[in-house]
């Protein structure tokens, strides 16, 4: 199924609440924006993921803190309202540094709700929105140990962000878990590289990988029009380096940072032409654009591509999103066609 716009959340069954439904708090205000706008929507069993993020006063400056306790005062509201039993509204606490946590957690959850791999038609809605794209990968990953699922992905575009960088430094650098590939040193690197608004980041996996060849997807069209300007301005070390290595085939490319399926597509293009490479990826472009990695991921187990990350030192809370813009949903119908 195709991306498409949305005015309003509804139940995936038109005669039934969903089996579960999936979201994240935090800061940005475009958390909430799914649940605020489900009048029509219900749900047996939700899911809310909090990163700690009201709690660790030294991580945000009071501002985001107060957004952060706004937000969850209103999706705890909101999800009451959609819940068909309070007592089936779960919270995860996880840590930012440890993507693993989330997988085991949400399997645990699913586990006592009594989904498994045996299970059937379940219905899931998770609001990707604000999701660290690292987690979100992982948690994607989990899904596959539900069975025949109908996974509906929904994601609200930042009604504005600021042209700068969001983050400062680079903690650390590493594999996605579950994503680990199987590289070998008697292949070359390839690296697939999604640039957003985290140049120093994008530029630390380049370097970190040492790849033979690079390509940097620059996301066109952006959520608005002057985004692939500024990724290109905040991306100019890498971009820069990649002309220097252009007789190996490096390039900077578009692809689209709204449609996981372009994503997929241009992926396995790449994969097909360059198959005695060792396949790294990195996501520092949108949400959607990590959501179209998993897809290639999914479809193509025989690659064995590795997903790169890297962690932040500190985050520029205010030069994250306002507002929130248009927003989408897409049916991961790909997990039960592969599944059966």
């Amino acid at each position: 199924m195709k991306i498409v716009e949305i005015e309003e959340l509804r139940t995936l069954r038109e005669d039934k609440p969903d089996d579960l439904f999936i979201t994240c708090v935090g800061f940005e205000e475009r958390c909430i924006k799914s649940i605020l706008l489900s009048e029509n929507y219900k749900a047996k069993n939700i899911i809310i993921f909090d990163y700690h993020e009201v709690k660790d006063k030294k991580a945000l400056p009071k501002a985001a803190i107060f957004r952060a306790k706004t937000n969850w005062k209103t999706m705890l509201e909101k999800t009451r309202a959609i819940a068909e039993n309070e007592k089936n509204i779960f919270l995860i606490e996880c840590s930012r540094s440890d993507p693993r946590d989330v997988h085991y957690k949400f399997l645990e959850i699913c586990r006592m709700l009594g989904f498994s791999a045996f299970s059937k038609g379940l219905a899931i809605t998770i609001d990707i929105s604000v999701f660290l794209k690292s987690y979100l990968l992982v948690l994607l990953k989990a899904f596959e140990s539900l069975g025949e699922s109908q996974i509906r992905v929904i994601y609200t575009e930042p009604a504005f962000y600021y042209p700068e960088r969001l983050t400062l430094g680079v903690k650390s650098i590493g594999y996605v878990p579950f994503y680990n590939g199987n590289s070998t040193p008697l292949k070359p690197n390839f690296l697939l590289i999604f640039c957003g608004f985290e140049g120093e980041r994008a530029y630390a996996v380049w370097e970190y990988t040492e790849p033979e060849k690079t390509i940097a997807f620059i996301g066109s069209p952006g959520y608005q029009p002057q985004y692939p300007k500024v990724a290109r301005q905040l991306n100019q070390c890498l971009i820069n380096a990649l002309e220097r290595n252009k007789s190996k085939g490096s390039k900077v490319i578009e692809v689209s940072a709204r449609d996981p399926d372009d994503v997929c597509s241009k992926l396995e293009s790449l994969w097909r032409e360059n198959q005695n490479y060792n396949i790294l990826i990195s996501p520092f472009g949108t949400k959607l654009q990590a959501l179209g990695i998993y897809l290639f991921t999914l479809k193509n187990p025989s690659v064995h591509a590795q997903v790169i990350y890297a962690t932040p030192q500190r985050y520029f809370v205010n030069y994250y999103s306002r507002g929130s813009g248009k927003m989408f949903q897409y049916e991961l119908e790909m997990i039960r066609r592969l599944e059966k």
